[in-house]
């Protein structure tokens, strides 16, 4: 790391270092590191800064992971955006709501499957990364993520037609359980990897992520369709 950087003084500088600091810790993310073994102390050493001058920039280690599942889960929408785009044009204008819905849950686990870092925020954002962190970081973070939500649920309901207001929270709040849960459960312990291993008959207790993203999302959808708006 440069003098200058190390000092930074400037917008721009302090910008950059901010930058830095997210980069660094998405890059752990994605070499595997997760989230209760990520330590301030070694996200500061590959920075090249002092855990002190970490600090300057965000209040806690949860204020960093959370500031980066902001920035990822954006570029995420993004990517579902121009996918379910590419979809509607390549399908059927007349298709029925099922496959809208089907579409739509490819879509999701399509994306969210190339997505390790997100699916490893998201499964940890309610019981690790809301924790430590002061009244404006986490009210900070939730406006940013209700806004999140909503845009998710309107990118979906352009395919499938609107839904009761009650039910668009529920939606978006659903795919992030599934997209959290499924990740949690994809991912096995060594033991649990080399049992599945040793008994063949457990095959069926290993599931594939992004399949598992597909079915739920679909499932969780087609419910809330169905679902009665008055019901609530």
């Amino acid at each position: 790391m440069t003098t200058e950087f190390a000092r930074a003084r400037s917008d721009e500088q302090r910008a950059a270092r901010r930058r830095a600091i997210l980069c660094t810790a998405a890059e752990m993310l994605r070499d595997g590191t997760r989230v209760a073994d990520l330590s301030l102390n070694e996200l500061a050493r590959r920075v090249g800064l002092a855990k002190s001058n970490v600090l300057r920039y965000f209040e806690t280690r949860e204020a960093v992971l959370l500031s980066l599942l902001d920035d990822v889960y954006t570029a995420w929408l993004d990517t579902v955006e121009a996918a379910l785009a590419a979809g509607r044009q390549a399908g059927d204008a007349g298709a029925s709501r099922a496959a809208s819905v089907e579409r739509v849950a490819v879509a999701l686990a399509d994306t969210i499957a190339e997505l390790p870092v997100l699916s490893e925020l998201i499964a940890n954002a309610s019981t690790v990364l809301e924790h430590n962190v002061s009244a404006a970081i986490a009210a900070d973070y939730k406006i940013r993520a209700y806004a999140q939500a909503m845009r998710l649920v309107g990118l979906i309901e352009r395919e499938v037609g609107e839904l009761p207001e009650p039910s668009r929270i529920a939606l978006a709040a659903s795919l992030n359980l599934v997209i959290g849960g499924a990740w949690g459960m994809c991912r096995p312990s060594a033991g649990m990897a080399e049992a599945y291993e040793l008994h063949p008959e457990l095959a069926a207790m290993r599931l594939d992520y992004r399949r598992s993203v597909r079915e739920l999302a679909a499932t969780a959808l087609t419910g809330l369709l169905a679902r009665p708006a008055s019901i609530g």
